[in-house]
């Protein structure tokens, strides 16, 4: 036979063979773990590198689209490698001792395997003594911050993770005050089997501690002629002879962008030009056009609502110098639109009609990156609103003046603003006759935050904690009674209080627990509540409050003899207790579910509030993570309603299992939102 067809025969037959070797192969059915007391199985299975054969319908999308998942097949050869993931993760535990073995059956009939890892964790060993070295020149204050960063408790289980997290701590503590070469060397953890201990020993290099010598600016861009060097440089708020800080870098960069002015900008230390202890920093960034004119579409979760619109605005940057911005915008959008009835709005649209709601904005912001000499934000923002819903129509007038304090990092409190405002509200009341009410107000504010959370977008531990307060009409009642004019309608202040927490339940955080408490009041020392305005008051339900009720369908039944307070209170209330439990799942990198209990209500003042009285919902929700916020999806269901109607006419309290529609649909409440409820 010549050559050349005998080497076609030859990859005939070897083709065929791989076709039959190809046709047995087996297909993982499923990956278990026995004896893992420890720690779960799904934290387990991301440990390893093999995973199970994807779900049927992943496999049958996968069969004719680039959709779904190719079935996985059983190959005996990955098994030394899962056992070595294995044997590191205990070991990165503490579990020094710990001893692995598999086992597998096999379904011949179904062409399947079942894997199974079986663990003998043993004792784990704890933290034992712990040495740092490379520290000899470090003052003594700076030492013993960097010796509290790796404080552990010598009773609970070893874990590298810790040392990691405390070794970064460390690092990030002395690139803040001026060692910007510093590094992790090697680390070194010394089993004591006899004691049953890991003893670590950890190397740094520390290299010497540099302040800021200059500032150097690097512009480039279309409007970098434009811009002055110093401009930028007093924005930066960097200055010579600090201590060079990266987390100070960071802030600088923040700072920088938020002026509008950059495309992209970058603050870095120039660590190949440092002499005699001194390093310059580098500001490097491209300039884009001083004026845009930008289409804008609308997403947002305004007012416990999914909103959706349409908006413009023109910005002129660097306005009058100084990196000045001012902004002239105009903004619409519907309310829940997945709830309208198209029909209808066509055929009967009006300013009037409750079938189309939303909100309509027109202003004019400006905004000044660096005030007094220091890091504060300026916003001065002048205003015309019209907020529609099924209750009323609000127009308000305003003019609003906002600074924001850059607060140091190490701070509890890392966000803090002050604002004063000026408002006219025209409130028009749809149940009483289209009866308008014409409200101004003069406001003081703070707001303050505190943020530990991990994730923007899915936050899996620390919290987020924020405390609003205002104060309203004191001024002009001073002015007011000083010139003997009329007083304002009522005097008041305002005060809430949110917290939120996540706990991570798995070494990987892809399951999470979260809560949030939300609670406020509005205390009136003059006049009633028919001179607080709408927007002022409480209202629960919606995407963003308890999501077994409608956007701001939760409002008090009372009895005071003001504009929307007969029987159903149309304006809200002046107490708001509200939280919620939520277990979120995040699996397939982009795709979530989440479990939720959410309660509260609204009260006509704190001395209403009953425990029978608060609304309790539970529901069921699916996430969808794109890189700019995840997608929600909330499905609701009034487990608890305190004003349940009953079938005379009157309010009871009421139970799901008694007010249970045959129609599954008419039970639930369907919430969109963008990002997480909280």
């Amino acid at each position: 036979m010549p050559l050349k067809q005998t080497i076609i025969f030859f990859f005939f037959i070897y083709s065929l063979q791989l076709f039959a070797q190809s046709d047995k192969r087996y297909e993982l059915k499923s990956i278990s773990f026995e004896g893992n007391k420890s720690f779960s199985s799904s934290s387990l299975s991301e440990v390893i590198f093999s995973h199970p054969t994807p779900w049927w319908f992943w496999k049958f999308l996968h069969s004719f689209s680039s959709l779904g998942k190719e079935p996985v097949f059983f190959d005996s050869s990955n098994i030394q490698t899962d056992l070595t993931q294995l044997k590191r993760f205990y070991n990165s535990n503490g579990f020094f001792e710990s001893k692995f073995d598999y086992e597998y059956d096999v379904d011949s009939s179904g062409r399947k395997i079942d894997l199974k890892y079986i663990i003998d964790e043993n004792r784990p060993a704890v933290f034992g003594k712990l040495e740092l070295s490379g520290f000899n020149i470090l003052p003594l204050p700076r030492l013993n911050d960097i010796n509290e960063n790796f404080a552990v408790d010598t009773t609970k289980r070893f874990s590298q993770n810790i040392i990691q997290s405390n070794t970064k701590k460390a690092i990030n503590n002395l690139q803040n005050n001026g060692y910007m070469f510093v590094r992790l060397d090697s680390t070194i953890i010394i089993k004591d089997t006899l004691f049953n201990k890991a003893n670590t020993n950890i190397y740094f290099s520390l290299g010497n501690r540099y302040k800021i010598d200059t500032v150097l600016i690097n512009k480039t861009g279309i409007g970098a002629v434009l811009v002055r060097d110093d401009l930028l440089r007093n924005i930066s708020g960097l200055k010579k002879d600090e201590y060079y800080s990266i987390d100070q870098l960071g802030s600088s960069q923040a700072r920088l962008y938020r002026t509008g002015l950059f495309n992209s900008v970058t603050v870095s230390g120039d660590g190949k030009d440092t002499t005699d202890s001194k390093v310059p920093v580098i500001v490097t960034g491209n300039i884009g056009m001083l004026n845009e004119f930008a289409p804008e579409v609308i997403f947002n979760n305004q007012d416990n609502a999914f909103n959706t619109g349409l908006g413009f605005s023109y910005t002129k940057k660097n306005f009058l110098g100084d990196a000045r911005k001012i902004t002239i915008s105009t903004s619409f959008a519907a309310a829940d639109i997945y709830k309208y009835d198209f029909r209808s709005l066509v055929n009967h649209f009006s300013f009037t009609d409750t079938t189309l709601q939303g909100y309509a904005d027109a202003r004019i912001v400006i905004d000044q990156p660096y005030m007094f000499g220091k890091p504060i934000f300026g916003t001065w923002a002048t205003y015309i609103t019209d907020d529609k819903t099924d209750l009323y129509n609000n127009t308000v007038y305003g003019s609003k003046l906002t600074l924001d304090f850059e607060m140091p990092t190490f701070t509890f409190i890392n966000n803090l603003s002050t604002s004063y405002t000026l408002e006219q509200s025209n409130e028009l009341f749809r149940n009483y006759g289209d009866i308008q009410s014409n409200i101004f107000i003069s406001d003081i504010a703070v707001d303050a935050s505190s943020t530990t959370a991990d994730n923007i977008l899915f936050p899996t531990e620390g919290h987020n904690l924020s405390f609003h307060i205002e104060e309203a009409n004191s001024l002009p009642y001073l002015l007011d009674k000083l010139f003997k004019e009329e007083l304002p309608a009522a005097l008041f202040y305002k005060i809430v209080l949110t917290d939120s927490y996540y706990f991570p339940l798995d070494e990987d955080k892809s399951s999470i627990l979260a809560a949030k408490f939300k609670i406020g009041n509005i205390q009136i020392f003059l006049g009633d509540f028919s001179g607080v305005p709408i927007d002022r008051s409480f209202y629960a339900g919606g995407s963003n409050s308890i999501r077994g009720w409608a956007a701001n369908d939760l409002t008090p039944v009372g009895s005071q003899q003001v504009i929307g307070i007969e029987g159903k209170s149309d304006k809200g209330g002046t107490f708001l207790m509200e939280g919620s439990f939520e277990l979120r799942k995040r699996f397939l990198e982009n795709l979530g579910f989440a479990l939720f209990v959410d309660y509260g209500n609204t009260w006509l003042g704190h001395d209403q509030f009953r425990w029978d009285g608060v609304a309790v919902a539970t529901g069921f929700g699916f996430r969808y993570y794109t890189p700019v916020a995840p997608v929600r999806i909330d499905l609701g269901f009034k487990f608890y309603d305190p004003n349940a109607s009953g079938t005379d006419g009157t309010t009871r309290e009421t139970f799901i299992w008694n007010n249970w529609d045959r129609h599954f649909f008419n039970n639930m409440v369907l919430q969109i939102g963008l990002g997480e409820a909280y």
